[in-house]
């Protein structure tokens, strides 16, 4: 998937069970202070492909490269 093609709000699977839905993007959410890239994004699991789905509702932060290449498919 593309960068470009991510939008705030929507949810997008990796094709094998996981679900995540974006929160916001922008710079201010790095993994940590060092990090250059300011193309970053905070996301909410929604189904993290166990049965208990225990980390449902965890939000987590990802550089925007990373999520477009882990996302597969928009779900909603």
């Amino acid at each position: 998937m593309k960068k470009s093609e991510i939008e705030i709000g929507r949810t997008y699977s990796n094709g094998r069970g996981r679900e995540r839905r974006v929160i916001d993007i922008g710079p201010q959410y790095k993994l940590y202070d060092a990090q250059e890239s300011v193309e970053n994004m905070r996301y909410e699991i929604i189904k993290d492909g166990s049965k208990e789905n225990r980390t449902a509702g965890k939000q987590y932060n990802m550089t925007l490269a990373a999520f477009a290449a882990w996302a597969k498919e928009m779900v909603s």
